[in-house]
């Protein structure tokens, strides 16, 4: 068998097994990375563990266990209840308010799982009382969170830019970030705007909503922490942007890495006693932190048995160069309708950009950012987390299931805008 045939098979096989038996798909990869590793390709059970990503798996288990402690203790929630409190009597804003609440939320480092989880209930809640579109409401909340996710300091932008880094792109890892942030923002900032005129979000009415209690001195503590945090993250790297040529600032902001900065808060906040710290780990996303880190071994066992030479043929003789844009990002939103983009579309699919920049012509960055955009516009449909805890929120079974018909189609909208905004150059490299 073919090392690509070998891995889609491996593949197919993790997700199937994982869906029949609900059991977290990276232990499914991961036996088959190591099955692969030695049976295949010749490898000892040492070097295939030793492609288990620590660098990544760290630094997600740090950033979410620090923002664990903001979760855990209402801080974060608390602040988006203030901030609806305070625009409460703009009805025409609201929406736009609360796609702005969830971009913040996951872009201090939270992450959209996070922000899906902790605001769908508080943003559809809003939604019911001031008569907002379901469906506005959903992609309100999938598009601000997803773009808040991809800042390079928050969960998704993290994992994208240790991908292009793992797939052979090491200095170009923070311009494939910025690029699909830049692109997320555009194309997803565009398609709220629709969205909230087609459903009517100019015409929400006037909600009335109760003033939350103030902040607890330990609340007041953790946003202490958290502005700490965020500003000696984005800080020294902006500066060292700004000024590459001194070499003591870029040894600085070389130590102000997220990993390091979110370890510092940690200790602060336990410090501080802000939460505990058996809370703070409770709110970690080991299901999703797993998944991600095997997935990452099976494609490494593949890489070592020569995956990528392999798919450079195959993309050479079955790809041209036209086509090329138009089905990787089918190709991502399909295969995220059924499997998560973070964790499966984005690292399998990386492995595409090589041989595709070669065969075609095109830019790497901008080959990253049609795999990753493509992947992220299934966020809205039902069977994705976003979609799920949008209709948890809905007491009424009739409404949930109006809505539930309703979801199956906006990934469909969302592929067909984003091929349009591929065709027009709206999607495109904006770093270059």
């Amino acid at each position: 068998m073919s090392v690509e045939m070998l891995f889609l098979v491996s593949l197919v096989a993790a997700l199937c097994l994982g869906f029949l038996f609900k059991v977290n798909i990276g232990y499914f990869a991961l036996t088959f990375a190591f099955m692969n590793g030695v049976f295949a390709y010749g490898l000892s059970i040492r070097k295939v563990a030793g492609m288990w990503p620590i660098y990544l798996f760290l630094m997600l288990f740090i950033v979410t266990t620090f923002y664990g402690f903001a979760i855990s203790n209402g801080t974060l929630v608390k602040v988006a209840e203030t901030i609806i409190y305070k625009n409460r009597n703009r009805p025409a804003l609201l929406p736009f308010v609360l796609f702005a609440i969830c971009m913040l939320f996951a872009g201090t480092g939270a992450g959209a799982p996070a922000a899906f989880a902790f605001l769908s209930p508080l943003v559809m809640a809003v939604c019911i009382k001031s008569q907002i579109s379901r469906v506005l409401a959903t992609v309100l909340i999938f598009c601000g969170a997803t773009i808040g996710s991809q800042f390079p300091f928050s969960v998704g932008g993290m994992i994208v830019q240790q991908v292009a880094e793992s797939n052979g792109f090491q200095s170009d890892g923070m311009a494939v970030c910025m690029n699909v942030l830049l692109n997320s923002a555009v194309t997803m900032i565009i398609f709220f705007i629709i969205t909230y005129f087609v459903t009517g979000g100019h015409k929400t009415r006037h909600v009335s909503i109760g003033k939350p209690e103030p902040f607890t001195p330990v609340q007041r503590k953790t946003l202490w922490i958290v502005g700490l945090v965020f500003f000696f993250t984005v800080v020294p790297a902006l500066a060292k942007a700004m000024f590459p040529e001194v070499a003591s600032l870029r040894k600085f902001a070389g130590f102000c890495d997220v990993t390091v900065i979110c370890t510092i808060g940690i200790i602060l906040c336990s410090l501080c006693k802000v939460a505990s710290e058996k809370e703070a780990i409770a709110k970690v996303p080991f299901a999703i932190i797993i998944m991600i880190c095997a997935m990452g071994t099976l494609i490494g066992t593949a890489v070592s048995g020569g995956l990528v030479n392999s798919l450079s043929v195959w993309v050479q003789e079955n790809v041209t160069s036209g086509a090329a844009p138009y089905f990787l990002l089918a190709a991502a939103c399909t295969m995220s309708f059924f499997v998560a983009t973070l964790g499966v579309v984005i690292p399998t699919l990386a492995l595409l950009v090589a041989p595709l920049a070669a065969s075609t012509g095109m830019e790497p960055i901008i080959i990253f950012s049609l795999i990753s955009v493509g992947g992220f516009y299934t966020g809205s449909s039902p069977f994705s987390t976003c979609g799920a805890m949008a209709l948890a929120g809905l007491e009424d079974q009739k409404e949930a299931d109006r809505l539930f018909k309703k979801l199956l189609f906006l990934p469909i909208a969302g592929l067909v805008w984003l091929e349009f905004c591929l065709y027009t150059g709206i999607l495109r490299n904006w770093v270059g």
